[in-house]
């Protein structure tokens, strides 16, 4: 079994991988494959990256979102109890 994980690009840069993608790629570690097309819309190049987990020095870049709702919506829509 291989599980492959692709990305591609219209021209070189970062690549970023989800929370999911990369929890992914270290739980089946040589069974994950990081395929990653460059300039793909004008003359497509993969490369093949076996392991990334292992193979791959990662930034891990935080961002939390979040659900702000305001006073008036809620106090409007609530119940006193």
């Amino acid at each position: 079994i291989r599980y492959i994980e692709v990305k591609a690009r219209a021209e070189e840069g970062d690549i970023a991988l989800t929370p999911n993608e990369w929890l992914k790629a270290k739980r089946f570690k040589e069974q994950y494959w990081l395929y990653v097309v460059v300039n793909a819309t004008t003359n497509p190049t993969l490369y093949i990256i076996k392991n990334p987990a292992e193979n791959l020095k990662v930034q891990e870049k935080i961002e939390i979102v979040r659900f702000i709702v305001s006073l008036g919506e809620w106090k409007g829509k609530g119940v006193k109890a």
